[in-house]
């Protein structure tokens, strides 16, 4: 067998069974005019000290969309495209929720945010990216389902997300025909 072919196995391989070694972008769809929810959210156990963390929405790597600060939202830095339109879920930060609701979605919110987030006392931080998709009004594939207070779910809106179980079968399944179709 082919060195490269080997190579490009356990490159694949690597991937697949370590999926973390490679950001994730969350796939979302809205349709223009409405309201989309853009996830991003970490798993904790106990409640967090929100004082204590900055979130920070963005795109392009400049361009703010949403930023909270010091246990309050900062929108005299918010890009004037976004204001009034964007919200996080105060209820919900202390529980790891950190998703973004943008309403009045237009083709020009097509793009890809970046989720911020950052502990001032353990000096850690994290990211998510999410890829906003938009299509005309008569395209309305899906419903949003805006998550009730005090639970964390999927959102509808966001299929791209797929549970870790969910890849873990499709790479074993692309790395057996790989394997296959080589031999």
């Amino acid at each position: 067998m082919n060195r490269e072919y080997v190579f490009w196995i356990l490159s694949y391989s690597l991937l697949c069974f370590f999926p973390g070694a490679v950001p994730h972008t969350t796939l979302c769809h809205a349709v223009s005019g409405d309201t989309v929810i853009l996830p991003c959210a970490i798993k904790t156990a106990e409640k967090l000290n929100i004082s204590n963390y900055s979130i920070y929405w963005q795109i392009n790597a400049s361009v703010v969309v949403h930023l909270f600060y010091n246990g309050k939202d900062l929108l005299t830095e918010q890009s004037s495209r976004y204001h009034n339109r964007t919200r996080l879920f105060l209820d919900q930060l202390e529980h790891g929720n950190f998703s973004l609701m943008l309403s009045g979605v237009e083709p020009a919110d097509e793009d890809v945010y970046t989720c911020i987030f950052r502990n001032k006392v353990s000096r850690t931080m994290d990211t998510r990216e999410v890829k906003l998709n938009i299509s005309a009004p008569d395209n309305k594939l899906m419903k949003i389902n805006v998550p009730p207070v005090g639970q964390i779910q999927d959102l509808l809106n966001c299929p791209g997300d797929a549970n870790a179980l969910d890849i873990l079968v499709l790479c074993s399944h692309f790395l057996m025909v790989l394997v296959v179709w080589i031999l």
